[in-house]
């Protein structure tokens, strides 16, 4: 119950408008499970959570929700939530050297979200063969049908990644959790060099 707690004094938080961009960005979110527009139309707060947390499940509402915040320009509330998510299940911390930022994490280590955050304009420009990585994403669900078709009729591989990573179904935690333990299978010293830079 922590994280409809949470969720809900969230939610609370939001002004009419921010509740407005929330819920459209609620209902824009690709992928599966999806909320859809009766399930919410014309709900307070309270019943929001209820229909994310029966859709997403208790375990995986809190980094849906700060995935949909960002979306809806909300970074500050996304933060805040995403810090009282617990890691989904499966989730390795990744062993990391220290960033060579001037404020280097505390621990120099990124969770699987974070590695694909930090190095999503890089995996767009290095990674060349994006088939593979597409059907998976396919299979996985995260890509429908009309989202795989849209991405493989792209000209080029580097085309195809941004449009990928940088639109709406790379955002996730268990995404970018499907998506590192690919690169970390199928690209290990591109992980490995993408860490050590």
């Amino acid at each position: 119950m922590a994280a409809k707690k949470a969720l809900k004094k969230c939610l609370q938080k939001l002004s009419s408008k921010e509740f407005k961009e929330f819920t459209d960005s609620l209902l824009d979110r690709e992928g599966e499970p999806r909320v859809y527009k009766n399930q919410i139309e014309g709900k307070d707060y309270m019943e929001v959570t209820n229909v994310m947390v029966n859709v997403f499940s208790e375990k995986n509402v809190l980094s849906v929700a700060a995935e949909v915040l960002r979306d809806a320009n909300l970074e500050g509330l996304a933060d805040e939530l995403g810090a009282a998510a617990p890691p989904p299940a499966g989730v390795k911390v990744v062993a990391g050297p220290t960033s060579a930022s001037p404020a280097p994490s505390a621990s120099g280590s990124l969770s699987e979200k974070e590695f694909v955050d930090k190095y999503r304009a890089e995996l767009a420009k290095k990674l060349t063969d994006t088939n593979p990585l597409l059907d998976l994403l396919c299979s996985k669900k995260v890509l429908n049908d009309n989202s795989y078709a849209e991405i493989k009729a792209l000209p080029t591989d580097n085309q195809r990644m941004s449009k990928l990573l940088f639109g709406s179904y790379v955002k996730s935690a268990p995404t970018c959790s499907i998506l590192f333990n690919y690169l970390k299978d199928e690209q290990p010293f591109l992980v490995e060099e993408l860490l050590e830079s």
